[in-house]
């Protein structure tokens, strides 16, 4: 809604993820073709051309959206994917990125997935592309615990953000309150997975794309070609990779002069290509919530002054000898509890990013012991543990 404050906007967003109903995830399974080449027993389809994975995630998601031209000097850049599969749209656009001078200053990959795969596939899977080894090798450091919801993996110092989004599409795209740049498209073949492609799911993905957003895709069949001109895209049909003779690509349609863009995320821009203004924020509090604040602030790019009456920090209620992380439970896997795990399992990447750096941190990752009083209680972890 246009015009709407900040702060209605803030609790609407809030109301908007709380609605959503989180589904049980089941991992992806490992197979592969006959010629090799890794397949879905869920779909019946395979993850990508069987002329090449690499070279096709390069010449449609790429080139397709006039990637790395279209992020040069841009302060951020944001691309949607539907469909993370094997994640090699992801390391070949990391890779671009890495190898781009003229790169955006921050990449966000937002990517959806109802079937991921486990960590120890993903690795073997990954293996296959050997130029992608570093990239690959950080992204299994980092892989999370297959539970359903967001997940915010960074890397390059904050520079390149990946969003997975683990679920299925309907339900969390529309729960993405962002705007992007480039849309990748993917996902399997519109018969085997037709929810994927279903005119409603592409006119909520539609409507985060920014003003000069673009789309790419290997699929030309007539129903995707309708959704999307109905949903705001001029498309052009362009040389495919491999077998496929064709692909199609896209940018919205431009708007009538004095038109506003309507809907409920009109007031982001995820487009802007201009630095945003030096931000300088004042922490009051060296505790553990202020130290906490003032180094995402800093990873972020502000300049931060944190402020403590003290000579040193942590010398008040934050000043225990250890402390203890973990998450909050619950059968209903309400709001709270979403974001206990989120903010968990984020500390946690960061935890053993800063264990590697060599700051002489003392932690590990050990579990807690939590006792049951009575029946009830040993019950309610056990079921708020299966609704994940």
């Amino acid at each position: 809604m246009l015009g709407a404050s900040p702060d209605h906007r803030s609790r609407r967003r809030i109301r908007d993820f709380a609605a959503v109903a989180y589904r049980r995830l089941e991992p992806a399974p490992l197979a592969f073709s006959a010629d090799g080449t890794p397949w879905s027993p869920t779909f019946g389809d395979i993850y990508h051309s069987s002329d090449g994975g690499l070279e096709q995630a390069r010449h449609v998601f790429l080139g397709g959206n006039h990637l790395p031209q279209a992020w040069q000097d841009r302060e951020r850049f944001v691309i949607l994917e539907t469909g993370f599969g094997l994640g090699l749209n992801f390391l070949a656009t990391w890779q671009a990125w890495r190898d781009d001078p003229q790169r955006c200053g921050q990449l966000h990959f937002v990517s959806v997935e109802q079937h991921p795969f486990r960590r120890d596939d993903l690795v073997q899977l990954q293996g296959r592309w050997p130029e992608l080894a570093p990239f690959a090798a950080e992204l299994a450091a980092a892989w999370p615990p297959l539970t359903p919801g967001f997940h915010r993996l960074a890397f390059e110092d904050g520079h390149v953000i990946l969003h997975l989004l683990l679920g299925p599409a309907e339900d969390l795209i529309p729960a993405w309150p962002g705007r992007y740049n480039a849309l990748y498209l993917d996902g399997f073949a519109p018969a085997k997975n037709p929810a994927m492609w279903h005119p409603r799911l592409l006119n909520a993905v539609s409507r985060h794309a920014g003003s000069d957003a673009t789309l790419a895709t290997w699929s030309v069949s007539l129903p995707v070609r309708e959704a999307l001109s109905g949903a705001g895209w001029l498309l052009e049909k362009r040389p495919g990779f491999g077998r496929k003779h064709e692909m199609l690509t896209g940018h919205r349609r431009p708007m009538a002069p004095g038109q506003r863009r309507s809907g409920r995320y009109s007031h982001l821009d995820a487009a802007a290509s201009e630095p945003p203004a030096r931000r300088h924020a004042f922490v009051i509090g060296a505790g553990l919530a202020g130290c906490a604040i003032a180094e995402r602030l800093a990873a972020r790019g502000w300049q931060v002054d944190l402020i403590e009456r003290h000579a040193e920090p942590a010398q008040e209620a934050s000043g225990n000898r250890a402390g203890l992380l973990h998450p909050m439970l619950s059968r209903d896997d309400n709001l709270a509890s979403r974001l206990s795990r989120a903010c968990h399992l984020f500390s946690l990447r960061l935890l053993r990013q800063v264990d590697g750096e060599d700051r002489g941190l003392l932690w590990g990752h050990s579990g807690i012991l939590q006792l049951a009083r009575d029946a009830a209680q040993e019950q309610e972890p056990k079921e708020a543990w299966e609704a994940l």
